[in-house]
């Protein structure tokens, strides 16, 4: 008997196939290693070569080659008589300074300037100590080096501060001897004080200068002014053209009182006489003799516009031209005779106030023999030598591992 056959069913769907990507190959534990080690060994290279090594010669140098050197320090103030004028600004130390302190400037750059070195270099021979044999070469000053070099080795030898809010200025000196870093500072000490006394006595020079010229300059005027009188006098044979003036004046209004009288005289006795009386020919004569005075002290006073011209032709000069002459000369006179009491005042003056500014040094720590050497500082140069170089090696690693990331 035959089995039942199935019914047909719907068609199959086809497989699905599905690729596998295989994965990339791995490292094997060798190869891994390998790298590693060769990442340690160039962090361990860089960091011998780069931190150890420069610290180990830094302590190297330090500790057995650096010569010993000296500091010798010496304090001292610019003062003096000026007290500055203190406003808002100057309590808070925001004002002008006074001149003191513009001295005090002066000081500290002359220290480290070429005058300091030639000064001091007249009372010892700084190439000859900076140069000595048992110096190392590093530290030691070569005398043939122009001296611009030379005074960069001065300036880096010498340390000079200073301290606006009380006026103190410090100056270090360093030698690699104690003896020649006390003449050292001693030999910058005088020539400090010396400068500070010779700009004192050139403020005062010029602060009299002014006042000094200034009354030589009245004093001349004032005697040319003199003589210009004296050769008035002589020239008019006239002491006091004011009081002729006044003298003349006077013999005007005489005059004029006079000629009125007889022209009242006169005029009464035509009243009674003839013209031909006696005494009209003596009124008339009198009135005719005090008109010709008074016209000729008139023309005296200030000349008349008729006679002038003959009168310059004779060379007689009027009392009014003579005083308006004299009164130029004599205002020219008093007024240099105030300018010249004025000048002297100010000269005065001056001095009091050159006085006043008068500067010196004022010198409270001097050299003193040093016991043992300061310089150079070993265990902070080998210190800075070593957080000097672990910073520069620290960033170059963290750019090398930055860039390799980029990459």
């Amino acid at each position: 008997m035959n089995a039942p056959q199935k019914a047909p069913t719907a068609e199959a769907k086809p497989a699905k196939v599905i690729t596998l990507i295989k994965p990339p190959a791995k490292a094997g534990p060798r190869k891994k290693g390998m790298i590693a080690w060769l990442k340690k060994r160039w962090i361990r290279a860089s960091f011998l070569a780069y931190v150890v090594v420069p610290t180990l010669v830094m302590a190297f140098y330090l500790g057995l080659i650096a010569s010993d050197r000296y500091a010798v320090e010496v304090k001292f103030a610019v003062r003096g008589q000026e007290t500055p004028a203190i406003d808002a600004l100057g309590v808070f130390g925001l004002g002008g300074g006074s001149s003191m302190s513009g001295d005090s400037y002066i000081l500290v750059d002359y220290v480290r300037s070429r005058g300091m070195w030639d000064e001091v270099s007249k009372v010892v021979d700084l190439n000859k100590i900076y140069s000595a044999p048992g110096i190392d070469w590093f530290s030691s000053l070569d005398p043939e080096q122009p001296i611009e070099r030379r005074l960069d080795y001065w300036r880096k030898m010498t340390s000079v501060s200073y301290e606006p809010a009380t006026g103190i200025i410090r100056v270090e000196v360093s030698t690699f001897d104690k003896d020649d870093a006390v003449k050292i500072a001693n030999a910058v000490t005088n020539a400090s004080e010396s400068l500070i006394n010779r700009l004192s006595t050139e403020s005062r020079r010029d602060a009299l200068k002014a006042a000094t010229t200034e009354v030589e300059r009245a004093e001349q005027r004032q005697r040319m002014l003199r003589a210009a009188m004296r050769k008035f006098r002589e020239k008019e044979q006239i002491s006091d053209p004011v009081r002729r003036a006044g003298f003349q004046q006077e013999m005007i209004e005489k005059s004029r009182g006079d000629l009125q009288k007889v022209e009242t005289e006169l005029q009464a006795a035509r009243a009674f006489l003839k013209e031909d009386a006696p005494s009209i020919i003596v009124l008339k004569n009198q009135k005719q003799a005090l008109q010709k005075q008074l016209d000729t002290l008139q023309k005296e006073i200030s000349g008349s516009p008729t006679t002038s011209g003959d009168a310059k032709a004779d060379g007689v000069r009027t009392v009014a031209s003579m005083l308006s002459s004299y009164e130029e000369l004599e205002a020219e006179r008093l007024f240099a005779e105030k300018a010249y009491l004025t000048s002297l005042a100010s000269l005065e003056r001056a001095r009091l106030e050159a006085d006043r500014k008068q500067r010196f040094l004022a010198i409270f720590s001097k050299a003193d023999l040093p016991d043992e050497a300061r310089y150079p500082e070993r265990l902070r140069g080998v210190f800075v030598t070593l957080v000097g170089c672990l910073l520069l090696w620290g960033l170059g690693v963290m750019v090398a591992f930055g860039i390799r990331e980029h990459t």
